[in-house]
């Protein structure tokens, strides 16, 4: 009975030793853990520090650098604000490959002979175009008189929906393929209820020394001007150079569209094309 009492109490004492040495065992492995846990966020810490310290570095580098170019190439590589979209609707009508011209014929249109009296030399007197579009056309002609560019020529504004369309048939009659793929081949001429010519709201502006409408335009002085003063008087260069995978047109420095002066001073501060600055809803 004693031996069996002895053996019972060794046999405890063995239990007992063994379940300290898992308490002990265990308790090392947290404290591992812990430490290993306490190492690893330090290490990400520091991570972080030296990657925001490269940022900052690399921020303050950027800066000095563009701080240091001329006035004109500064402009060209510092970030440009964000223009809110708006909706398009009423000056910020959207007309293009996907949204066609939503009415026949817009109600607010003037013959251009009744707008202009020598600030431009129109092709076609008896031509259409946005009352409001043509006032403020007026305005910035006179305005580039002032600057010394006094020959300018409004070749074309408003067109319906059967005379563009006739255009675009030309086109496709002369290349089957004309318009088939435009975000990657872009063209020069809309379909009818595609162009937004039939909205009033856009104009095709050349020169008495310049009468070809392609891209070399814009090295002109005339290309110039309207390039840098236009979106003071509400205009947009429509398509721009760069946004054809876009718009679906090519670069036309001779097309201009009117917004309104808000919406062109946002749109030519963010370096948007119209597809960009509005949503259709």
């Amino acid at each position: 009975m004693k031996k069996r009492s002895r053996r019972h109490m060794e046999e405890r004492q063995r239990d007992i030793r063994a379940a300290f040495a898992l308490i002990a065992a265990g308790t090392a492995i947290v404290t591992a853990s812990v430490l290993l846990c306490a190492h690893f966020e330090h290490t990400q810490q520091n991570k972080q520090r030296a990657e925001d310290a490269r940022g900052a570095a690399a921020s303050t580098f950027a800066e000095e650098r563009t701080a240091a170019l001329p006035d004109e190439l500064r402009e060209s590589v510092s970030p440009r604000p964000k223009a809110a979209k708006k909706k398009a609707e009423g000056l910020l009508i959207l007309v293009n490959w996907d949204n066609p011209v939503p009415y026949e014929r817009p109600n607010d249109l003037v013959r251009l002979s009744e707008v202009f009296s020598g600030e431009v030399k129109l092709v076609n007197g008896d031509g259409l175009i946005n009352a409001e579009a043509g006032e403020m056309a007026r305005i910035m002609f006179m305005a580039a008189a002032e600057d010394g560019l006094t020959s300018y020529i409004l070749t074309g504004a408003y067109r319906s929906i059967s005379y563009q369309g006739q255009l675009f048939e030309a086109r496709k009659n002369a290349d089957p393929d004309y318009g088939e793929n435009p975000y990657e081949n872009p063209v020069k001429v809309m379909p009818g209820e595609n162009s937004e010519h039939t909205t009033g709201l856009a104009l095709d502006i050349l020169a008495e020394d310049y009468q070809s409408s392609n891209a070399a335009y814009a090295a002109s002085d005339e290309g110039k001007w309207l390039a840098n003063h236009a979106h003071e008087f509400g205009f947009i260069q429509r398509y721009p150079e760069g946004k054809e995978h876009i718009t679906g047109v090519i670069f036309e420095p001779w097309h201009y569209r009117y917004v309104g002066k808000d919406a062109a001073a946002e749109i030519y501060d963010a370096g948007l094309c119209l597809e960009e600055y509005v949503e259709v809803f």
